[in-house]
């Protein structure tokens, strides 16, 4: 009924992914696959293959449909990570996330609803996700991404930073019942 968070504001700017070394990114487990699915048709080759994420990412056909990108990572068939892209609003309101400022008509995207099954946490799956999610950016024409992250999520603020992240500022989201209050503080530039 009431929920109250707040969120670090992050921004990646795609052309600083052209200096990391991909390599140091590769995650600390073998038999891994990483794979992106832009609509229900192509989770539904992927699920073909063995490779199902839909059943366990709430509103994952719906997200899809909207034009929400998914970006997984699975473990042998077992799925072990996702994380979602959004380049335009009905995208990211589909994906239940903190309405953080995004310019889409700027070349911005939304990078957002980020998950990693327990079993697989620590092992570097969130970096290494994000660094292949910003070569996909930067091939589509996205100059710019942003997230919000919660701030009690210290694990994926550790991952952002390992992927020269910035954060920018501060969101603070209120919820009750169905009204809905969001509001943004940018730090001041650094000196």
């Amino acid at each position: 009924m009431f929920r109250f968070e707040t969120y670090y504001l992050y921004h990646w700017a795609m052309q600083d992914n052209t200096t990391l070394n991909e390599a140091c990114f590769v995650p600390r487990v073998s038999g891994f696959t990483f794979k992106f699915a832009s609509s229900n048709h192509e989770a539904g080759d992927l699920e073909a293959q063995g490779l199902e994420f839909r059943s366990q990412v709430i509103d994952a056909r719906k997200r899809l449909d909207k034009g929400a990108v998914a970006f997984c990572i699975f473990v042998g068939q077992e799925f072990a990570h996702v994380a979602w892209i959004a380049f335009d609003q009905d995208a990211r309101d589909s994906c239940n996330a903190p309405p953080c400022e995004v310019d889409f008509s700027n070349h911005e995207a939304y990078v957002g609803s980020t998950w990693t099954s327990p079993k697989y946490r620590g092992m570097g799956f969130d970096a290494y996700g994000s660094l292949k999610r910003r070569q996909f950016m930067l091939e589509k024409g996205v100059d710019r991404s942003r997230s919000a992250v919660p701030k009690k999520n210290i694990v994926s603020q550790k991952s952002s930073a390992k992927v020269n992240a910035a954060i920018y500022g501060e969101g603070r989201l209120i919820k009750v019942l169905w009204w809905k209050s969001w509001k943004e503080k940018p730090f001041p530039p650094e000196r």
